[in-house]
């Protein structure tokens, strides 16, 4: 019992190390944020293996922003409510196929690179059946994908 129980110990010590950051977070994407968000407050940084990515507080909004290895950014995001989504996003929904037996779950504006915003609305028919559907900024459908 007592070598289980070692083992148990050994096994969860290594689990905890494995799921730690494996780096550290690069001084140039804790600069790149703090000069293009100034105002940002409560961040929380991640190493996603292929970026490093913040979570943060801003204008009463809760946001995220990814960074490359050099401080390069690739792109922001922010959950909101449907209210704030701009006319020609809820108009280019209204238009689609789905507004008769799908609602929206999840909104979220996209902040790309060359000044893009696109719209992201997770939208839900039943508990399987969800998809994520894309505008631009004009209310025009760029995509749409299933998810689980």
């Amino acid at each position: 019992m007592h070598k289980f129980l070692a083992f148990l110990l050994i096994c969860s010590a290594s689990y905890g190390t494995v799921t730690a950051q494996l780096r550290k977070i690069p001084a140039e994407c804790t600069d790149a944020f703090k000069n293009q968000y100034p105002t940002g407050s409560q961040a929380s940084w991640s190493d996603k293996l292929s970026y490093f990515q913040v979570n943060f507080s801003m204008d009463s909004g809760i946001y995220i922003a990814k960074y490359d290895s050099k401080g390069v950014w690739k792109g922001s995001e922010q959950t909101v409510t449907t209210d704030k989504l701009p006319a020609q996003v809820k108009e280019g929904y209204d238009k689609s196929k789905y507004t008769d037996e799908w609602k929206i779950k999840e909104c979220t504006v996209l902040y790309l690179t060359g000044n893009v915003m696109e719209y992201r609305l997770l939208i839900r028919k039943s508990g399987i059946q969800k998809r994520y559907l894309l505008f631009n900024a004009s209310g025009k459908l760029l995509s749409e994908n299933s998810t689980l």
